[in-house]
């Protein structure tokens, strides 16, 4: 069963990268970005994890509360060349200036080593917060990635299962080496899924410093106490992702009372999920023909069948809002619950609308918005059907 689940999100994983690449280009750059993701691409084939590469600006994509103290930065910097400065315009620069760094933080008796302290960094997530990993309590599973490594692709979904079997007591870390973050998003929200903590190291800092690696995907297995317990090069199964993180634990991961789902829920769960899929394939053919032919619009037939399909989207929301997940899989089930609400609530409405006053425009709009959320629909119910069917 987990290998079926699995498959599924690697189909999907493989169609995205597919239809991103024959899709007409919609700018000169997006052309020259294509070219230069498939150079990367074709250079992953020839050496598939053994490459990397650096570039970009660690400070891209920042929030607005780091952006604020960037700016602050630079403003009593300025004020202190153009004064001379003071003790106390001194110290508030030192103070931003070490709560602005970022990269590696080096401390004594750091190494990317088994049995060694985890050299320390800071760095930004995907909506520009900083992290830093000494800061973070408990064990930590640190896995390097990059969208062009089809091996660390691959292995994000089992991360994923894993990472939501443990929440709560294992911290997991992706960090996304030496690209955008506009890349890292795309690839770690649309791509995978993945919900657990995704950093930016745009500049490859980590992987050209404290963490050099000899091939990529690395992940790393980080006691509380900071010190590296284990480590793998190549991509993990999910088998073998259980038994190093229960190893980091000392706990056999995956039959333990904790990662028990109840019967009931994963039953009900996957019959909502699947009916869910049915009436999303049923409503898809309605639009298409829409699509092929807008006069369809005007048909009294056609226009009971789309309505019909969004009142089941509805009672499909209602259904799953009434489910209790296990409390390690809560985040999870939400995806999924907040993916359903939003068709049911927000494309339904537009969709009756648009079809009770024929409004073409209107439809276009319901349209779209019901195909961005049913994409994060699949992947959420993809990642809810694999944490089920691996139980």
């Amino acid at each position: 069963m987990a290998n079926s689940i699995l498959s599924r999100l690697r189909e999907k994983q493989q169609s995205y990268i597919l239809f991103t690449f024959l899709r007409k280009p919609y700018s000169i750059r997006d052309a020259a970005n294509r070219g230069l993701v498939v150079a990367a691409i074709t250079a992953a084939i020839v050496l598939p994890i053994f490459i990397g590469r650096g570039g970009g600006d660690a400070t891209a994509g920042a929030g607005d509360a780091f952006s604020a103290q960037l700016a602050e930065l630079e403003v009593a910097r300025a004020e202190r060349d153009e004064s001379g400065g003071s003790d106390e315009l001194d110290a508030r620069i030192d103070a931003l200036e070490e709560a602005t760094r970022l990269g590696y933080l080096e401390r004594d008796g750091d190494a990317s080593d088994r049995g060694a302290l985890a050299p320390d960094f800071r760095l930004l997530d995907l909506e520009g917060q900083p992290h830093q990993l000494s800061d973070i309590d408990g064990p930590i599973v640190l896995n390097f990635w990059a969208s062009w490594c089809e091996p660390c692709i691959e292995e994000m979904p089992e991360f994923e299962i894993v990472s939501q079997e443990l929440a709560g007591r294992v911290t997991f870390i992706g960090i996304n080496d030496g690209e955008s973050p506009e890349t890292a998003r795309e690839f770690a929200d649309d791509v995978t899924g993945v919900s657990y903590l995704v950093l930016l190291d745009p500049t490859s800092s980590m992987t050209s410093g404290p963490y050099p690696l000899v091939g990529r995907p690395t992940t790393f297995f980080i006691g509380a106490d900071g010190i590296i317990e284990d480590l793998w090069v190549g991509i993990l199964s999910i088998e073998q992702m259980r038994t190093l993180v229960g190893e980091l634990i000392s706990e056999e991961i995956g039959t333990g009372s904790e990662q028990a789902m109840p019967e009931e829920y994963g039953e009900a769960t996957l019959n909502i999920i699947d009916s869910a899929k049915a009436n999303f394939s049923t409503a898809e053919e309605l639009i298409q023909r829409w699509r092929d032919n807008p006069d369809v619009m005007s048909d009294p037939g056609w226009q009971r069948n789309m309505v019909a399909q969004t009142r089941v989207w509805s009672d499909l929301t209602e259904q799953f809002s009434g489910l209790t997940p296990p409390e390690q899989w809560t985040e999870l089930h939400q995806k999924v619950a907040d993916s359903l609400a939003q068709i049911a609530n927000a494309a339904g409405p537009l969709v009756r609308d648009a079809i009770e006053v024929a409004n073409a425009d209107g439809m276009t709009t319901a349209v779209t918005l019901y195909d961005s959320f049913r994409a994060l629909f699949d992947v959420a119910a993809d990642n809810l059907s694999g944490v089920i069917e691996t139980q």
